[in-house]
C-alpha cells in the first residue's frame, strides 16, 4: 500500500504537495496526487484523481477510487483541508478531513501572512484584534489549532509543522493611477475634491510611490491639474483622450507606458480609493511577483470581495489588456482563469473607494 501524506492548514498547500511529489519522482516513486476536499485544475506533469466539478476544481475521489490509486502507486500526496486561498487558518470541527491510514500529516502556515493584519489574513477567525501576524503567532496558531488536536486524533502518524514561503523574484512591477475619472456618482470631479488637507487623488499617488518608487510610478489623466502636480513629483505621465470610453482606455495606455518602462508586471490602482497604506502595496506587489500567478487582486470580508488594485504579469497579460475596451475593467480577464489569480486579503476599510461627498 502507497506512503500517504496529507497537508492541512492554509496558504501553501498545494506548492508543498508538488514539492514532495516531484521529489519522490526523481527517486523513481509512482506518485499521485489527491484531495479530500476542492482543488483548482492540477499540474499536467502530476497524477492527479478527484471528481471534476461544473466550477472547474476537482473534488475528492470516492472511496474504491482512492482504495485503488493507494494500490497502485508508491506514495499518495493528499490535499486535506481548504482556506480559501488565505494564509492562515482556524479550522471548523469538522476539519481537517483526512484519510485513514495516513502517515504524515504536514500543517502549513504561508509566511505571507507575517506583518499583515490578523482579522484579514486568517481564515475563521472571530477576534477583534488587529495584531499583525509574527512567525510565532503563526506558529502557536498551527499548534494549538492542527498540531496538537491531530496528535492525539492519529497517534500513529507523524504530524508536523511548515512554514510556506513565496519565492523572492527580481521583476519590476510598475503601479498605474487611474486618475482620467469622471465622478458621475460622486456630481463632479471627486479626485481634485480636498479630502483631510489634500485632493483625493494625491492620497493613493503619494502611497504609491512611497511603495515603488516614483520610477515605477505612472498616471494616467485627463486632467491638467493632475498632470502638473505629476510632472513636478516627478512620476510617469500618459494624458488619456479617450476618457469617454470609459476605464478600459486607462488600462490600455498604462499598459502600454509601462510595456515601454521594460515592466514584467503593472498593477492598476483606482485614484479614490485613498486608505490603502503603502506597506500593504509594497507586500502585495512583493508577494504577487513572488507568486508566479499570472493575475493578482486583493479581496477583503468573509464573502472574500475581490477588489482593486488589480495586477497582471506582461508576458501573459499584456495582449489582452491591449484589447480591452468600454467601461468595464480588467477583472472579466482574471475570471476566466481563477485558478490563475494570487489573492491578497486586505481589511475592508482600507479599499473603501469614495462615492459620495463628505
Amino acid at each position: 500500500m502507497a506512503y500517504i501524506i496529507t497537508a492541512v492548514g492554509a496558504g501553501g498547500k498545494t506548492t508543498y504537495l508538488k514539492k514532495r511529489a516531484y521529489a519522490y519522482l526523481r527517486e523513481g516513486k509512482r506518485v499521485a496526487l489527491t484531495t479530500t476536499t476542492h482543488i483548482w485544475p492540477p499540474d499536467p506533469g502530476l497524477d492527479y484523481y478527484g471528481i471534476r466539478e461544473n466550477s472547474g476544481k476537482l473534488s475528492a475521489p470516492d472511496p474504491g477510487t482512492f482504495e485503488r490509486i493507494c494500490r497502485e502507486y508508491d506514495v499518495v500526496l493528499v490535499e486535506g483541508d481548504g482556506s480559501h486561498c488565505m494564509p492562515a487558518k482556524i479550522p471548523s470541527e469538522q476539519e481537517p478531513v483526512i484519510p485513514d491510514g495516513t502517515d504524515e500529516i504536514a500543517v502549513i502556515m504561508g509566511a505571507h501572512a507575517i506583518g499583515r493584519r490578523l482579522d484579514a489574513v486568517c481564515q475563521r477567525y472571530e477576534g477583534s484584534s488587529r495584531e499583525r501576524v509574527t512567525p510565532q503567532l503563526l506558529r502557536e496558531i498551527a499548534s494549538r489549532y492542527y498540531v496538537l488536536p491531530l496528535q492525539k486524533r492519529y497517534p500513529d502518524a507523524r504530524v508536523f509543522y511548515e512554514l510556506s514561503h513565496i519565492p523572492q523574484s527580481a521583476g519590476r512591477i510598475v503601479g498605474v493611477l487611474m486618475a482620467s475619472g469622471f465622478g458621475r456618482r460622486y456630481g463632479g470631479n471627486k479626485l481634485l475634491d480636498q479630502y483631510h488637507g489634500k485632493a483625493l487623488y494625491l492620497h493613493a499617488l503619494d502611497h504609491i510611490i512611497q511603495a515603488l518608487g516614483k520610477e515605477n510610478v505612472v498616471v494616467v489623466t485627463q486632467y491638467e491639474e493632475i498632470s502638473e502636480m505629476t510632472c513636478r513629483l516627478g512620476t510617469g505621465l500618459v494624458w488619456n483622450d479617450q476618457a469617454n470610453e470609459g476605464i478600459a482606455a486607462s488600462i490600455r495606455l498604462g499598459t502600454q507606458k509601462a510595456l515601454s518602462m521594460g515592466a514584467d508586471a503593472v498593477i492598476f490602482f483606482a485614484a479614490d480609493m485613498p486608505s490603502l497604506p503603502a506597506e500593504e502595496i509594497r507586500m502585495y506587489a512583493r508577494q504577487f511577483l513572488g507568486s508566479g500567478k499570472k493575475y493578482g487582486c486583493m479581496e477583503f470580508g468573509k464573502e472574500h470581495t475581490p477588489t482593486n488594485p488589480g495586477a497582471f504579469l506582461l508576458d501573459t497579460g499584456a495582449e489582452k489588456l491591449l484589447q480591452l475596451t468600454g467601461d468595464r475593467g480588467a477583472m472579466r480577464i482574471m475570471k476566466q482563469e481563477p485558478w490563475s489569480i494570487y489573492y491578497y486579503q486586505i481589511p475592508p476599510e482600507y479599499v473603501a473607494d469614495i462615492d459620495v461627498k463628505r
